[in-house]
């Protein structure tokens, strides 16, 4: 009876290990993905900010090349 209550206990704290084995993978898998979209994240960010930079540059040379033909076309009206 002895033996047969050690293996009991045995196999328990076996299947007890595992468990948290498993528990821990999911929790930190969940962390290390977390990180992951804030990278991703901080990335997508700065892309954005790049492309509205470079909007308004965009948007800056078409106001100045605008101003440019309204005064080109008062000088022919003269």
């Amino acid at each position: 009876m002895n033996w047969l209550l050690q293996m009991a206990i045995g196999i328990g704290i076996i299947i007890l290990c595992a468990g948290l084995v498993s528990w821990g993978n999911i929790y930190f898998g969940q962390i290390k993905k977390s990180k992951k979209d804030r990278k991703e994240d901080d990335q997508l960010v700065l892309r954005l900010n790049d492309i509205d930079r470079r909007m308004t540059e965009v948007q800056d040379v078409m106001i100045v090349l605008s101003e440019k033909i309204d005064r080109m076309d008062e000088r022919e009206r003269i």
